[in-house]
């Protein structure tokens, strides 16, 4: 399942799951409040579904993965245009829900759907530079988040070296656990790397002069089973624990000499991983995505 590469254009615990809001619960000022502290809504679709934060598993500040604590199957089916997130009920910022099939894409965060990309307990935000601030991690929301121990930091995923000789590239990246959770990652050594250029859509360039993008050639092949997983693939980190791993790119051609802007996704699972999976006994599986980016001179 490869995902369109958007990259540089820019690249939850209740037993009730959900609020079908009838009534105006508003207090008057338009930010939403329920009985207590902990369930306050933080999280609306469109104008009716809303979520309190006791619905909520926890939020991965890495990747702007809000995760919930049940299924909620009206997920697969986002017709509306709009969410909004908040923080003690009161309005941080809104966003787009939008089919991932569209021709264009919206500015600022947004959902994207059709597909989700993830199974129905969780929900990635995106965002697309415009002119307004990325407020995925405003401070009112991790405070609100830390408050309540939902918070995770997910992970960091930096070069440590970057060598280009011609057409060849040869890179090291160093993923560390930023987060308060042990963490099953995708281990390219594992899994083998085609397996993992499955999930990633590799190594670019950007020249810094012409804006012009140059793609690696990528060899990838697909699980042999659609859609599959396998716990083999992964290798587990514990908070503050880092993994190194080499990879190798080609390009087309020699690079040619001037700085550029290396830039390589580092895949998690997605859609593959069910509720009932993702909290294994050791640690929870890493899902998601980050990037890495480094400015580089090729002489």
């Amino acid at each position: 399942m490869k995902k369109v590469f958007i990259v540089l254009s820019a690249i939850i615990i209740s037993l009730v799951s959900c609020e079908k809001s009838g009534t105006d619960t508003s207090d008057g000022t338009g930010n939403y409040n329920v009985d207590s502290l902990g369930s306050k809504i933080t999280f609306q679709i469109g104008d009716l579904a809303t979520y309190p934060y006791s619905d909520i598993s926890l939020y991965d500040s890495s990747t702007h993965i809000l995760y919930f604590r049940e299924n909620h199957p009206e997920f697969q089916k986002l017709r509306q245009t709009s969410f909004t997130f908040y923080s003690e009920g009161e309005k941080v910022y809104d966003g787009a829900i939008w089919p991932s099939y569209s021709s264009s894409l919206p500015s600022g965060p947004y959902i994207a759907t059709e597909p989700l990309f993830f199974q129905n307990y969780a929900l990635r935000i995106d965002y697309r530079k415009d002119n307004q601030p990325d407020l995925r991690n405003d401070p009112k929301i991790i405070k609100s988040m830390k408050d309540r121990d939902l918070l995770h930091s997910g992970l960091q995923v930096t070069f440590s070296s970057f060598n280009i000789n011609g057409k060849f590239a040869n890179l090291s990246l160093v993923v560390t656990n930023m987060d308060k959770s042990a963490l099953y990652i995708l281990d390219p050594d594992k899994m083998g790397h085609k397996l993992f250029h499955y999930f990633t859509n590799g190594l670019y360039l950007r020249d810094l002069a012409t804006s012009q993008l140059t793609e690696s050639i990528l060899e990838f092949e697909p699980p042999v089973v659609t859609n599959a997983w396998s716990k083999d693939w992964l290798t587990l980190l514990d908070p503050q624990e880092s993994a190194e791993f080499i990879l190798n790119y080609t390009f087309s051609q020699a690079i040619v000499p001037g700085n550029y802007l290396a830039v390589i996704e580092y895949p998690g699972l997605s859609s593959q991983v069910n509720l009932s999976n993702l909290f294994q006994s050791s640690g929870r599986i890493w899902l998601g995505d980050v990037t890495a980016v480094m400015k580089i001179s090729v002489h």
